[in-house]
């Protein structure tokens, strides 16, 4: 048994399930101290803040680590795929340093047009915790890259899990803030990524940046575009949502939010696990087979969400009630419009991870910009009609649409891509 228990600790798809455990986990908790320790307005505050972070980091996620795993699958040795993601790490400290200063203005503008988030005293913890949590956030998925899955477990844990005791120690001392919540941010994921750059000894040398940024630019620039695209279908119609009602529509949402937080478990392990999987399948039997791995997983995935979610359902004022209080259980219709926005959200991941490995990121991008109209259009006449539901109600028509036109660009673009493989294959005598 023992034995048995030591290999499924070295199974890939365990780690990765492992580290969503401990990151979704702890965010969870995280989110339950937050409302209990700030209340459901300060709570509001904190996510808007929290939104812009997230905004940053999505930003990299598309720009940076989504094409380095796509691309570290596709390498042909382990040595051309380590000079990859150190060249990667390069490109990261160029793009975090100007995310950042980007996102500290943008900040300082809102804080200044909306004084009663908190003033500008939120800004020294709001840019550092934007620069350790990109940099920590990046540090697992090169963990993840170079296959040391384990070793980001234990760095998410000391990063997520530090956090969550920070904060726990912040709440009962009676210091808790927006702003000390800020910090707790900075402080746990700027230690966990010291810990990793020196137990990595990680560096870089500008022809492996050039060189990394060669092979990535083409598929980091549509992911990127197309994320910013995708964050206006739920962030963005947040952030007008808190505009036009005040923060506590915002807190609302992100509150119910955190509910449905523990499928992130799932949604985090794909995006460490099921790219470097297709990326493998497709080196060995071409579209075809990555495209079957990825609808079979995608599908196997869909039921199981779905049966979650309609258990869930039939408890969720119950379950809101229990761990936020009477005031949020009023909010139960946005639980139910985030279940089926994270339903839709399973099988659009499948078709990204597809198009991402055939090279065809630029239909990634014709779809995200599909969605964000979509949303965009409906949000502010959903939020004056429905209130705060109004902003799931926009999130979740966009992302339908999203789906809609991935699966018809799908269909059209199959059959090519299968006869031009085809193709190659009798020309080169296979």
């Amino acid at each position: 048994m023992s034995l048995s228990f030591v290999k499924s600790l070295n199974n890939r798809r365990n780690q990765t399930i492992a580290d969503q455990l401990v990151v979704s986990g702890s965010n969870f908790l995280t989110g339950v101290i937050l409302v209990r320790g700030l209340g459901l307005e300060q709570f509001g505050v904190f996510t808007v803040a929290y939104t812009l972070i997230l905004l940053a980091n999505s930003i990299q996620l598309n720009f940076i680590s989504s094409p380095m795993i796509t691309l570290a699958a596709l390498s042909n040795s382990p040595e051309a795929r380590l000079r990859f993601v150190r060249g990667m790490f390069g490109v990261q400290v160029r793009f975090s340093a100007v995310v950042t200063l980007i996102a500290t203005l943008a900040a300082g503008v809102f804080l200044w047009i909306r004084p009663q988030f908190d003033g500008m005293r939120l800004i020294p913890a709001f840019t550092l915790g934007i620069v350790f949590f990109l940099m920590q956030d990046w540090l697992r998925r090169y963990y993840f890259a170079v296959g040391k899955a384990q070793v980001s477990v234990w760095n998410d844990l000391f990063s997520y899990f530090g956090q969550v005791i920070l904060l726990i120690c912040l709440m009962f001392t009676r210091h808790l803030t927006v702003n000390t919540a800020l910090w707790s941010i900075a402080i746990t994921s700027g230690a966990a990524f010291a810990l990793g750059v020196i137990c990595e000894r990680l560096r870089y040398s500008i022809e492996e940046v050039r060189e990394a940024w060669r092979r990535s630019r083409t598929i980091s620039r549509d992911l990127a575009i197309a994320n910013q695209l995708q964050w206006f279908v739920y962030q963005g119609a947040l952030l007008i949502g808190a505009g036009v009602l005040g923060a506590e529509a915002a807190g609302s949402v992100r509150a119910t939010q955190n509910v449905v937080g523990p499928v992130n478990i799932a949604y985090q392990a794909m995006e460490n696990l099921v790219p470097l999987k297709a990326g493998e399948e497709m080196r060995r039997g071409g579209t075809k087979q990555a495209a079957r791995f990825l609808l079979r997983f995608g599908s196997q995935g869909f039921v199981v969400l779905f049966v979650a979610f309609l258990v869930l359902s039939f408890f969720s004022r119950s379950f809101l009630s229990f761990f936020y209080g009477q005031k949020v259980a009023a909010y139960v219709g946005i639980l139910n419009l985030q279940m089926v926005y994270f339903l839709l959200l399973w099988p659009l991941r499948q078709f990204s991870y597809l198009f991402r490995t055939v090279g065809k990121t630029s239909s990634i991008l014709a779809s995200s910009l599909v969605a964000a109209v979509t949303s965009l259009v409906l949000i502010y006449p959903c939020v004056r009609s429905f209130g705060a539901l109004g902003i799931m109600v926009a999130a979740v028509a966009g992302q339908l649409a999203n789906l809609i036109f991935m699966s018809i660009v799908w269909i059209r673009m199959r059959p090519s891509l299968m006869s031009k493989e085809e193709h190659l294959k009798i020309v080169a005598g296979i």
